[in-house]
């Protein structure tokens, strides 16, 4: 027996120790030679030797190797195998006399193993081979490589994961993944025959890494678990027996999950409607088998209204339905025991109620608003169509309006344009009259000029020139003529009716000018000669020139003016 604080040999109700070595994790005997025993313990390997009595006693820790050594297997070239669930793999060759180690070669990924950790070995018919939470794996000599083992991974199906063999008999091995057993035949050649229903009743009850099915005689098994020893009788447990018709499921609880657990129901319908407010739509089922705990018990479910098929078998014993919508379901629930027998369908039945919206009343509701929408759209539509009559009329008479308007703006302007072409005319005819009373003006000067030059040159019969006071009369008569402001007033007065603003502009822009400026700022607009305005103003070529000069001064007209086209453009 290992302990903690050594290794002892069990003599009916005594213990004696033979071995300090701390851990005695394993012990086994030696292939190559049966006389030793090696154990792997905390730190290493020791080695064990039947004395002359025929009793084990401490030989030798081999040396050369302090790793824990939790699993020691020996393979057909004589080396020894070491692992540990935390410090990987080990092959070891020893010493011809067992005592120490002369070769070690440790493995991890480089060599194909999933890793260094959780990796065990075992003896499986007389082969090694070596555990990992990939499944079980194979040793290549040639490649020094780990291969997955394929054929048992394969053959084993769940349980290719297992983390511990041990062996039941001739071909029989019990398989242990993380608590749960079972009993693998390697009987018939190329299939296997796993029965995981014998010890299923200590599911999870044996201690974890370290779980031990050790025999007591060829039927007996002795089970170290978490509080002590369970003794299996494999005849016992492997008696079919007779078929049992099995029990309906019962459907135990109905809880309202949505946000607080709150119960529904305690035992499915129990002859009454179940109704479930939309709000509540979060519901979970639960249901169970009234049978023994060493079968394996399977359920499957089927929620008609919400799924479409029946779930897959699970070993669950309760479902959660979220979101469900309004409506009526029927939840269907069945048992599968050892994968053999199935039990009937349990049935329950229950309803969503509608959300608000979605009830009688809110539709009721609907309709009311649908028709009072409908109402207030019509008399929304004839008011439209009422302001859109009234904007159409207004638009209309504001068409009409600006229509008459531009019409009138047509016709008067028609009328200013004849109007104008009418002035037009009038001003070209005074124009005409103005200028031809101007002519006659300066026909007239030049006329009396001619008679007072001829006066000059009078004679009488005796050949006497005119004696002189008749020559001042006759003059005095002529310039009278000449000068007569009857002509001014009248050429004025037809002056202003053609060009009536004329004298105003000079006269509010140059108030200084005097009558004389006056009536030649007239001529000059009036594009008089030199010489015509000599002859109206009864001066000389050479006054009007001056008088030019002086007209030019006062009104500040640049010399490279024309003063003709300036009174023109006034």
């Amino acid at each position: 027996m290992g302990h903690n604080v050594g290794s002892f040999t069990v003599k009916g109700n005594q213990l004696e120790k033979i071995s300090a070595s701390s851990g005695g994790w394993t012990i086994k005997k030696l292939n190559s030679n049966p006389g030793y025993l090696i154990q792997g313990t905390y730190n290493g390997l020791v080695l064990y030797q039947k004395d002359a009595a025929g009793q084990w006693k401490y030989f030798t820790k081999i040396q050369n190797f302090e790793e824990p050594s939790r699993y020691v297997e020996q393979d057909s070239r004589g080396d020894i195998w070491v692992s540990h669930a935390y410090k990987g793999l080990y092959k070891l060759t020893l010493s011809p006399d067992f005592k120490k180690v002369v070769k070690k070669h440790y493995y991890d990924e480089k060599n194909g193993l999933p890793g260094n950790y959780n990796i065990n070995l075992f003896t499986l018919e007389n082969k090694l081979v070596f555990s990992s939470d990939a499944g079980f794996m194979l040793y290549d000599e040639i490649s020094n490589r780990f291969t997955p083992y394929n054929e048992l991974n394969k053959g084993l199906g769940s349980f290719s994961r297992s983390n511990k063999i041990i062996s039941a008999g001739v071909k029989k091995y019990w398989f242990i993944n993380h608590g749960k057993t079972a009993m693998v035949d390697f009987s018939e050649p190329g299939k296997l025959k796993i029965d995981s229903n014998r010890l299923s009743l200590l599911d999870g009850r044996m201690v974890q890494y370290y779980e031990n099915i050790s025999p007591i005689s060829n039927t007996m098994h002795l089970v170290s678990v978490d509080d002590g020893f369970v003794i299996y009788d494999a005849i016992a447990g492997n008696d079919p027996g007779k078929k049992k018709s099995l029990p309906a499921v019962l459907i135990r609880r109905v809880e309202d999950v949505t946000d607080t657990y709150k119960t529904i129901s305690e035992n499915g319908n129990n002859g009454d409607e179940i109704e479930i407010p939309f709000s509540r739509n979060n519901i979970r089922i639960s249901f169970a088998l009234p049978y023994y705990r060493q079968a394996k018990i399977k359920f499957q479910y089927y929620l008609e209204g919400y799924s479409k098929q029946w779930s897959e078998w699970s070993p669950s014993s309760q479902k959660d339905f979220t979101n469900l919508s309004k409506g009526s379901y029927r939840f269907l629930v069945r048992a599968k025991i050892n994968d053999e027998l199935i039990s009937q369908v349990s049935v329950f039945e229950f309803t969503v109620l509608p959300p608000f919206y979605a009830s009688n009343w809110a539709f009721a509701i609907y309709v009311i608003l649908i028709v009072l929408l409908f109402l207030m759209a019509k008399k929304q539509y004839e008011l439209k169509l009422r302001k859109d009559h009234d904007e159409i009329l207004a638009k209309v008479q504001l068409e009409k309006e600006i229509f008459l308007k531009k019409e009138a703006e047509e016709r008067e302007k028609q009328l200013n344009i004849i109007q104008t072409e009418r002035l037009h005319t009038e001003l070209k005819s005074k124009n005409r009259e103005l200028a031809n009373s101007a002519m006659s003006l300066v026909y007239k000067n030049e006329l009396l000029q001619k008679l007072s030059q001829e006066m000059i040159k009078l004679k009488d019969e005796k050949g006497k020139a005119v004696a002189d006071d008749q020559f001042r009369k006759i003059q005095k008569v002529i310039d009278e003529g000449m000068n007569d402001e009857r002509d001014w007033n009248l050429f004025e007065t037809s002056f202003n009716e053609a060009h009536g603003s004329f004298f105003k502009k000079l006269k509010a822009s140059h108030p200084d000018l005097v009558p004389n400026d006056l009536k030649l700022c007239a001529y000059l607009h009036m594009n008089m000669s030199s010489k015509e305005m000599a002859s109206l103003l009864n001066i000389s070529l050479r006054g009007v020139e001056i008088r030019r000069y002086r007209l030019r001064k006062k009104l500040n007209i640049p010399h490279d003016k024309n003063l003709a086209e300036f009174f023109m453009e006034l």
